[in-house]
């Protein structure tokens, strides 16, 4: 019927309730793959990193985090108490969000759930892989071995060993000549061979005992300027709060328990510590990065002041596990649901999940299998006979991979 005095309504875009309401969440898991989960445009980071664990089977949750690209192309940890939507729109380069280890431990050792300890491996050997962990080429081929017995199985279980060179064991954008590389990757496969019969879960423990003893391990940090301007690194370890300059002066380490606060002043970040009546000062790139600093430092503080007072367990019958308020220390009932399917968080937010049966009852793990992006999918579902591990990096089938061989190295 048409409209009077010629009136025309011009043709907009319908919303429904629900597309209003929920986000859909796409999220990188440690093995490559991806998951999507149905929440609530309210939902908080806390909130979407508890969906993650709960799909994962990941107790140990306080360890892991979820983070994106922000406008400058820069990794940023979300802040699990705000909404994830609005973090995203404001400061995302894209809507992906990405889990990770944000809390590193001084030993492996201590990571009491199996699971845990194959998510903390993945994540160590990502590190060592993009190189934010630098190593020599004698650990590289060590780990490679390690991580190529834990991904692949014995040596025996392929005919030739030639399928080593679909993938990049070392660090990407470290060695230029293809010789070197060749030897290096025999030498792999030397290793992988006198490894025959060691068990996954050991061969990852293993890499990790060797990564958390070299340099660069549990570290993060950013372009900055001190007092007197000069050019810095500054970011935080295991230790404390570390100053790292460019022009080869050794390192300063302001340790935890020497630290009594951090601030942050429009660009400018500041430590204040116990036994100095002025605080320490640096300045960043601009008010957003000074906040994020600090509000990241003060986050390692807290947790590695907690871990070395060793209150991050509770005993339990079943041994020791991590305590924390999240969605993996509520029965099942709690979700409006009475065990598994798909269960509902607060705020509203939906996602799918395994059943938390699995959770409170004691069971050996087996290496993960992969997982599709439909997250009401488990992995056992798609696994398929002919399943190679994504675990290491697959190099590019078009040309070559160039590598820099660090300085003074020998094979």
């Amino acid at each position: 019927m048409p409209l009077p005095f010629g009136l025309k309504l011009k043709r907009t875009r319908r919303y429904t309730v629900s597309s209003k309401s929920c986000l859909v969440t796409r999220i990188q898991l440690l093995n490559g793959e991806f998951v999507e989960f149905t929440l609530s445009v309210e939902s908080t980071g806390q909130e979407c990193l508890e969906a993650v664990a709960q799909r994962l089977e990941l107790r140990e949750i306080t360890y892991f985090s979820l983070w994106y690209f922000n406008k400058q192309n820069q990794q940023r940890w979300i802040d699990l108490e705000k909404p994830l939507k609005k973090q995203l729109d404001k400061y995302g380069l894209e809507p992906t969000v990405y889990f990770g280890v944000v809390f590193y431990v001084p030993t492996v050792g201590q990571l009491q759930q199996e699971i845990t300890r194959y998510q903390y491996y993945l994540q160590l050997k990502k590190d060592v892989l993009e190189g934010r962990i630098p190593c020599s080429i004698e650990q590289a081929i060590r780990l490679a071995g390690l991580a190529v017995q834990a991904d692949f199985g014995d040596f025996n279980r392929y005919d030739s060993q030639e399928f080593l060179q679909k993938f990049v064991l070392f660090p990407i954008g470290w060695i230029q000549d293809e010789r070197v590389l060749e030897e290096a990757t025999q030498k792999v496969a030397v290793l992988y061979q006198n490894y025959r019969g060691l068990p996954a879960p050991e061969a990852e423990m293993l890499y990790m005992q060797e990564v958390e003893k070299m340099e660069g391990y549990g570290q993060e940090s950013t372009p900055a300027k001190d007092s007197q301007g000069t050019d810095i690194l500054l970011g935080a370890c295991l230790d404390g709060i570390f100053v790292k300059h460019k022009n080869g002066r050794p390192p300063l380490v302001f340790k935890w328990n020497e630290i009594n606060n951090m601030t942050h002043n429009k660009s400018f970040f500041a430590l204040e510590l116990t036994n100095k009546e002025e605080s320490v000062q640096f300045q960043t790139e601009d008010l957003e990065t000074s906040k994020y600093v600090c509000r990241m430092c003060l986050a390692r503080h807290k947790f590695y002041k907690i871990n070395k007072s060793n209150n991050l367990y509770m005993n339990s019958q079943h041994g020791y596990y991590y305590h924390s308020q999240t969605s993996l220390d509520r029965s099942p009932l709690e979700y409006g649901n009475s065990g598994g399917g798909n269960g509902r968080l607060r705020n509203g937010s939906v996602y799918s999940a395994h059943s938390t049966s699995s959770l409170t009852n004691p069971q050996h793990y087996m290496q993960p299998s992969p997982m599709s992006s439909n997250p009401s999918i488990t992995g056992s579902d798609i696994t398929r006979p002919d399943y190679v591990p994504s675990g290491i990096y697959r190099r590019p089938e078009v040309g070559h991979v160039h590598f820099n061989l660090p300085s003074g190295a020998a094979v």
